[in-house]
């Protein structure tokens, strides 16, 4: 399980999780993850990745090492 594995990250530095809902009636994502009625709104994915990557933009900037 994810969450699972995770909780071994924050152990060794500082750590958070997102969870990315999605809800949409329209496609019928509306049910649950591991079901066979469950569909994926895919426009959803891009929310997921452009948070990921401001997440890690704003990390970078931060967060520099110097040596």
């Amino acid at each position: 399980m994810g969450a699972e594995d995770f909780s071994f990250y924050p152990k060794e530095s500082a750590a958070t999780i997102f969870v990315l809902g999605i809800n949409n009636e329209s496609l019928k994502s509306d049910q649950p993850l591991h079901t066979s009625h469950f569909v994926i709104d895919e426009e959803a994915l891009s929310v997921g990745a452009a948070l990921n990557a401001a997440l890690a933009i704003s990390y970078s900037g931060t967060h520099v090492e110097t040596h």
